[in-house]
């Protein structure tokens, strides 16, 4: 494939979450920074259009609020997983008549790392939040204290909450050691979650009084994963990154027998502290999209072509933190959020 870099922003130190928003004025997309920095919106050609805020940072996740199209969510002062995020939150941003940004406080919940919004077989919007630590002792790279998984019912008036009169939240798995990794499928009927013991999928109750439904689909130590039929045989494979923040990419393949899968690939290079990942097509041909934060740094697309699984590096030295894939005029479209040198930038892509 072909690749087109565009730079969009430098000024957004440790760039990091990404979301798309598909808003009141169209289509785009909003960047956050990890550290100090502003949730700036983008159009779809890379055109800065607003900041959300300016402030303080501490981004993990930013996405729409389903069914709003004037409302974002986001993690809030999550600095560091080491004595950075003991007053983390979930807040949402509406957009109001004036053109401002209002944001209220939805929850707090210290060290929230990774959350989304499934929906529910009864249509029931479920909050899922994780937590990657539940506190920070003495040291760095303390994990003591596991972190934890949370859900809350949705209502369609988030801005209510604010820090006196908070979402409730329930806790169904604790002991979730390096609670890292959080995919959501696109209809957004389950989530996989990563986590030092493995790989476990979530779904929420299919109509009031039944229970979460927790499966592990794969034992081995993982940072982040996704979903995507690489080979075309109608079964999916699990991408999967191994340890935390590690080097290995490996995939998993579905077999017949429900919530099975079977390690079938690993690449023999490693890519040291891998983190962004990303799955579905590009110009036409299912694929993982991944990036690395140390050494090579790269930006890196993971396909199956003529029976193998094989890696092709897409951009060199810039160390990507997230990734994500939209379509515009026709054309499929990178975003990564390259933290490690400080920009964000687009990848307009070709077929060879």
């Amino acid at each position: 494939m072909k690749y087109q870099k565009k730079v969009i922003a430098t000024d957004m130190a440790k760039c990091y979450a990404i979301g798309m928003f598909d808003g009141f004025d169209g289509p785009s997309f909003v960047i956050a920074t990890e550290k100090e920095g502003p949730i700036r919106r983008f159009s779809l050609d890379g055109t800065a259009l607003e900041n959300i805020c300016e402030g303080p940072g501490g981004v993990m996740t930013v996405m729409q609020t389903p069914g709003r199209s004037d409302q974002l969510l986001s993690t809030y002062k999550f600095f560091s997983p080491n004595f950075g995020a003991d007053d983390a939150k979930i807040v949402s941003y509406t957009h109001m008549d004036d053109g401002s940004w209002a944001r209220s406080v939805i929850c707090d919940l210290p060290y929230v790392h990774r959350f989304g919004v499934l929906k529910a077989a009864d249509g029931q919007e479920w909050l899922i939040a994780c937590t990657i630590k539940s506190a920070c002792r003495a040291f760095k790279n303390d994990w003591k204290t596991p972190g934890a998984v949370y859900v809350a019912k949705l209502d369609d008036k988030l801005e209510q909450y604010n820090e006196t009169k908070q979402l409730p939240l329930t806790q169904i798995a604790n002991l979730q050691l390096q609670n890292h990794g959080f995919y959501v499928a696109p209809d957004r009927s389950f989530a996989l979650i990563g986590t030092a013991a493995g790989v476990f999928r979530y779904v929420p109750p299919a109509k009031d009084g039944d229970t979460w439904q927790i499966a592990c689909l794969a034992v081995q130590p993982t940072s982040d994963m996704c979903l995507i039929d690489l080979d075309g045989d109608g079964l999916d494979e699990l991408v999967t990154i191994s340890a935390f923040h590690g080097d290995t990419l490996c995939v998993w393949h579905a077999k017949e027998q429900p919530d099975t899968f079977q390690k079938v690939w690993e690449d023999s290079q490693k890519h040291d502290f891998l983190h962004a990942i990303w799955s579905g097509f590009l110009a036409g041909q299912a694929c993982a999209v991944l990036g690395n934060r140390k050494d090579d740094r790269d930006l890196l697309r993971l396909y199956y072509k003529d029976g193998a699984y094989g890696v092709e590096v897409i951009d060199h030295d810039c160390g990507p933190a997230n990734v994500w894939v939209f379509q515009n005029d026709g054309n499929d479209v990178i975003i990564s959020a390259n933290r490690e040198t400080n920009e964000a930038a687009l990848y307009q892509v070709s077929a060879e």
